[in-house]
């Protein structure tokens, strides 16, 4: 198996520091290699999903070192990655363990090498040289078992503290597991099964390479969606979502969109691995081309048919048609893009544009939740609160506490404050428990967390009496779109 089990990388003590390395030059590299990769730095601050197989093991230990301080600030303008030690920004991960899944990415040139490995990728190529792209390859091995999560979905320059001159993104989200990168002949890479087991190398015969390693497949298959942290030797980065701060990021009243589409360099769309390539290959389209989004989903890019299935879900850039959106959904979902499972669930809850179907959605959101979408554990838990019986209001407690703790959904903490202060879902009274929740969710943005410890501060309920603070937590619940707070005082 091309993942080699290996020791994971630990992360480092103290403060976390940059790495500085030097920027790779293509002179560096085999001299008979004469066409340099053609990316140049993005000037759009929007999401981002990187990869993170490219790094030496000294940043990614600053990377753990740093989101075990709190939430882990970065530059990234497409072309290089920087953490940014000075700037801290409040905040922290909860760990949500999800279905284990393994995958296996190739790619074949250098431009899609820059593209998408821009902090250590380059260096490689002096090993590739000019063969790179004619018989030779570059091949990634990912087994994925968990999410670390931040609470916070958007932060402003106000929110950064030190120096942040060059702050850009803040790290939202990563994904844990373990990996390894292959260089070498495409025929072998293609039957990697055969080139690397447990804890060896490639043979002498073999023209495969490793270039890059962090983790233990065989430690991931102990793996389950249940576990609250990740098991030992199988808790490598493998992915890290970006956040922008500031200018580009979501307005503090937007709702989170159904689907998202991570940014590439300049001439470079997102194909359904994660990996970008030319736009000539089926990629995700942008959210609102309805022309481009049926022609890559009938390409056959999953992305692509839930973009146009939350098009048509909300009526944007084409007709409003819950039909439509649930037949694109379902497609989506049936190649497991866990976006259009939370769209066929929506319809299937509300019998819009198919039959109303609330155990058949019950079973998509529960997909969804154990594959680390922390928004379908809170969508899980309100259908299963909506069962009203005993064992649903056990399994709504279950999603919300998984959405709260380790999904980064300031909404499970709201709901698990509200179900504790008035006593449902099977839950005793008690509003100090819902005070904690309320505290939490506001934090992380909820503006009905808000709005419920506003209610309990004024009746003085599980917390000391303070109708002031009470007036401001209705104000900032208001302000986060949370209507109902806006005309309590």
């Amino acid at each position: 198996m091309l993942l080699a089990a290996v020791t994971a990388c630990p992360g480092t003590k103290g403060p976390a520091k940059a790495i500085e390395q030097p920027a790779p030059k293509v002179g560096d590299a085999d001299p008979s290699m004469k066409d340099a990769p053609t990316i140049t730095a993005c000037t759009d601050r929007t999401y981002a999903d990187l990869m993170a197989i490219d790094w030496k093991p000294e940043l990614r230990g600053d990377f753990e070192a740093a989101m075990k301080e709190g939430l882990a600030v970065v530059n990234y303008d497409c072309k290089s990655l920087k953490l940014q030690p000075a700037c801290s920004l409040e905040g922290s991960y909860g760990y949500l363990g999800t279905t284990r899944r393994e995958k296996t990415i190739e790619m074949s040139t250098k431009d899609e090498l820059a593209a998408n490995l821009p902090v250590g990728g380059l260096t490689w190529l002096s090993d590739l040289g000019a063969k790179f792209g004619r018989g030779t390859s570059l091949a990634a091995r990912l087994v994925m078992v968990g999410k670390q999560s931040a609470g916070k979905k958007q932060a402003t320059k106000g929110d950064l503290k030190g120096g942040c001159d060059g702050a850009t993104h803040y790290v939202r989200a990563a994904t844990i597991g373990a990996f390894v990168v292959a260089s070498g002949s495409q025929a072998e890479l293609a039957a990697n099964v055969k080139i690397v087991g447990k804890g060896a190398s490639a043979g002498s015969t073999s023209q495969t390479k490793i270039q890059s390693e962090d983790g233990d497949v065989e430690a991931c298959q102990k793996s389950t969606s249940d576990d609250k942290r990740p098991p030992e030797q199988c808790g490598a980065l493998v992915r890290i979502e970006l956040e922008p701060i500031g200018a580009g990021g979501r307005g503090p009243d937007a709702a989170p969109p159904d689907v998202e589409i991570a940014m590439c360099p300049s001439g470079f769309a997102r194909g359904d691995d994660g990996v970008c390539r030319k736009p000539d290959k089926p990629h995700q389209c942008k959210l609102g081309d309805g022309g481009d989004c049926a022609k890559q989903c009938e390409a056959g890019s999953a992305n692509s048919c839930a973009t146009l299935a939350s098009m048509h879900k909300n009526g944007t850039g084409v007709a409003k048609d819950w039909a439509k959106a649930a037949s694109f959904a379902q497609r989506a979902c049936a190649k497991d893009v866990m976006a259009g499972c939370r769209i066929v669930a929506t319809a299937k809850l509300g019998g819009e544009g198919t039959a109303k179907d609330v155990k058949g959605a019950i079973f998509l959101l529960d997909k969804a939740c154990k594959a680390g979408e922390g928004a379908a554990c809170v969508d899980l838990g309100v259908a299963e609160l909506g069962l009203k019986d005993k064992k649903g209001a056990e399994n709504a407690q279950y999603s919300f506490r998984r959405a709260c703790y380790g999904g980064g959904q300031a909404e499970g903490c709201a709901w698990l404050g509200t179900l504790y202060a008035e006593g449902k879902g099977g839950l005793t009274a008690s509003p100090k428990l819902a005070v904690s929740f309320f505290e939490k969710g506001c934090k992380d943005g909820s503006g009905r967390a808000c709005e419920g410890l506003g209610e309990l501060l004024k009746a003085g309920k599980g917390v000391a009496k303070d109708a002031a603070r009470a007036k401001e937590l209705f104000t900032k619940a208001c302000t986060a779109g949370h209507a109902t707070a806006c005309n309590k005082k």
